[in-house]
């Protein structure tokens, strides 16, 4: 079968992660093609060939949002024209959109919580994806906000795959980080929550005994940092930025936290849970809850509550049995999200 993967750019992403993965999975049957809108900033590896459309966006303004569009459909037709795909999946709206206005045998896929994304998408959401072949959600939450507040009928969803003896291997090298730590993970970005995190570990009681350390980067950066200075943490919280292997820093970490105000379904989560690591994740909108039973493979705690965060720090980290089942529990937890099982549920919606 020849396969197209549509994506605005393969930079540092969920989305652009799962294309990553899917694109490798799938090249093993099928002839595959990953379409990139811009790729002057390609991040991740992929499967199959590259195609860049070379059309990045223009203005932030709505007309030039709508020129974007309309110059991407077209360029997009010609392409499929050119091309003759058996199938074609894009992910994320700005390379959705497009893709359904040049053939109406798009699967596209939504990655995020519709209510968190620019007014201008979710029209797109209403009135350009009725026309999709399917429109792929990442968690149940969100196919029945699909459903219930955008009046969509072809939804089903699809979870992220768990990358598990990527995990196993990667997380054997080396990192420049002493153990024990507290990890996050994540573009430092409001989404994220990492102030929200930072709060609460200057409340616990934990502080005293294991730093925080988050990977990423983002524009919240200095925000982050003021904030490290205000409750004098700088000796204890570590913005450690980028990184090509963060499996190495799960598999080593005390444990992981997700402090999201939203997510889709987080990929960071269910990677740290392949890599063996005990989890604190907020039930956020939408996905921690569909990845984390509470008490068994994690703690899911209620979202933006700062002293419910600061305790169950303490939690975690004093209670050794309680991390411990956490560790056991972890892997297993995420075994049906295998690779070939998740390309096989994509191949199967065509």
């Amino acid at each position: 079968m020849k396969i197209a993967l549509i994506i605005p750019s393969l930079v540092k992403g969920g989305a652009e992660r799962t294309v990553s993965n899917l694109s490798q999975v799938l090249e093993k049957n099928h002839e595959v093609s990953v379409v990139v809108l811009d790729s002057s900033d390609q991040c991740y590896p992929h499967g199959g060939r590259l195609i860049d459309l070379q059309a990045p966006p223009s203005a932030g303004s709505a007309i030039g949002r709508v020129l974007t569009l309309l110059k991407r459909t077209w360029r997009l037709k010609k392409l499929f024209r050119k091309e003759k795909f058996d199938v074609v999946y894009a992910l994320m709206e700005a390379a959705g959109a497009p893709a359904v206005l040049a053939s109406k045998e798009t699967i596209v896929s939504v990655r995020d919580t519709p209510e968190s994304l620019a007014s201008f998408y979710q029209l797109l959401i209403r009135y350009i994806y009725p026309r999709a072949k399917k429109v792929v959600a990442v968690a149940k939450a969100t196919e029945q906000k699909l459903q219930q507040n955008y009046g969509l009928k072809n939804t089903t969803t699809i979870y992220n795959m768990a990358a598990v003896d990527m995990a196993d291997e990667l997380s054997k090298a080396d990192i420049d980080v002493q153990p024990p730590f507290i990890l996050a993970v994540g573009r430092m970005e409001k989404q994220k929550g990492f102030d929200l995190l930072i709060e609460a570990y200057a409340q616990s009681r934990c502080k005293d005994k294991i730093p925080l350390l988050i990977l990423g980067e983002g524009s919240q950066r200095p925000e982050l940092e003021k904030l490290i200075r205000k409750h004098g943490l700088e000796d204890k919280v570590t913005l450690y930025g980028n990184t090509d292997n963060p499996f190495a820093f799960y598999a080593r970490a005390d444990f992981f936290v997700l402090s999201s105000r939203h997510e889709g379904f987080p990929n960071i989560l269910v990677e740290a849970l392949a890599s063996h690591a005990a989890c604190i994740a907020v039930d956020c909108p939408t996905g921690p809850n569909e990845i984390i039973t509470d008490g068994e493979n994690g703690r899911l705690i209620e979202a933006e509550n700062i002293p419910l965060l600061a305790e169950t720090l303490d939690e975690v980290y004093f209670d050794k049995a309680l991390k411990q089942r956490f560790r056991e529990n972890a892997r297993a937890s995420v075994a049906h999200l295998s690779p070939e099982a998740i390309a096989q549920a994509w191949v199967d919606l065509v």
